[in-house]
């Protein structure tokens, strides 16, 4: 016979008291006042997205819709949705989000194209949004309510269900050849070749991580007619570096957003939005071919060195203590766990 002790009947009455959770919210961000999780995005006429013509890099920024998503506050996807008409070309849709990232070389003698990533980058300002972009008849979602997607099912002669990706162009990775979503903060683009003239395609920013310092990710997306290396060109027109892996970051400028209270965007037009002060020169020293650690030593020597405000990483920062680069003492020392 086992006993039962008081005091695992009271471990008992608080279970039945409090009840158990297992919808696994906790484990997910909240919502943010202002800032939906799931929602549509149109022109300013609320219209579908018209693809534009772009020749010039000015061109190209005014032609670059900026936005901010929120956290769905639940296990359910969260994201932008738009939709624009095929033209009967190429048409080419590039979304770029908050703000930018890196790896930290964390070799203590570094060499190659490895020195100039030893610096640590600051993880909690960055967020991720991943591009999916498919014909409006295949989309499994509704827009502004919950996200979909464009996998579709059939029966095959045994009654088996197959699923079929209709998506209409391959996720652009890091690794050419490697069907993978970019990652953390990096651009992502999409060229829909020979679009079908007058008819719908859904663009899915589908969020698949919001920045930690605030949960609002700030975002710009371009839909424009055309090659999406023709808006690579455009920023290496401008003077920008030509790797492709670092001038891909500066077809958009601008997207690190001051939050405006109770207003996501739209915006349209790089004229139309505030960028915090650093973050534009922080995104073009980055897509130069400069050495990042020479920008995160100048900061870490004007906030840290000069007995200034410090860094606001892991909470929201303001202007004064608005860090890119993360914390140094952060890096991985030999033989640590």
């Amino acid at each position: 016979m086992r006993c039962t002790t008081p005091a695992s009947l009271g471990a008992v009455a608080l279970l039945l008291a409090t009840g158990c959770d297992y919808t696994g919210d906790w484990l997910f961000a909240g919502e943010v006042e202002g800032v939906p999780g799931v929602w549509h995005l149109e022109d300013q006429e609320q219209r579908l997205i018209e693809p534009r013509i772009i020749e010039s890099y000015e061109e190209l920024q005014e032609a670059t819709i900026y936005a901010e998503v929120g956290p769905s506050g639940t296990t359910e996807l969260g994201g932008v949705t738009l939709e624009f008409l095929g033209t009967g070309g190429d048409i080419c849709v590039w979304v770029d989000p908050e703000t930018v990232w890196w790896n930290q070389a964390v070799n203590p003698a570094p060499v190659g194209p490895a020195e100039p990533w030893t610096y640590p980058d600051n993880i909690y300002d960055d967020g991720d949004l991943d591009l999916y972009v498919g014909l409006s008849v295949y989309y499994t979602g509704s827009p502004g309510e919950r996200l979909g997607d464009f996998v579709v099912s059939y029966e095959d002669s045994l009654g088996n269900e197959v699923p079929i990706q209709l998506a209409e162009c391959r996720n652009v990775g890091q690794q050419e050849g490697i069907d993978a979503h970019a990652g953390r903060a990096m651009p992502e683009w999409c060229n829909i070749r020979d679009t079908q003239p007058g008819i719908s395609y859904t663009a899915v920013l589908q969020t698949f991580s919001t920045p930690l310092d605030d949960d609002r990710l700030g975002f710009g997306v371009i839909v424009a007619e055309g090659a999406c290396e023709d808006l690579r060109s455009l920023a290496g027109g401008a003077g920008f570096a030509a790797t492709p892996y670092r001038l891909e970051e500066c077809v958009i400028m601008g997207e690190s957003m001051v939050p405006q209270k109770n207003d996501h965007g739209p915006w349209y037009g790089r004229s139309a939005i505030t960028a915090w002060g650093e973050s534009e020169a922080f995104e073009a020293h980055f897509c130069s071919d400069k050495n990042m650690r020479s920008y995160c030593r100048k900061e870490a020597d004007e906030k840290l060195v000069s007995g200034g405000p410090g860094c606001s990483w892991e909470l929201e920062p303001g202007e004064n203590d608005r860090c890119y680069c993360g914390d140094e003492t952060d890096t991985p020392q030999g033989g640590a766990f």
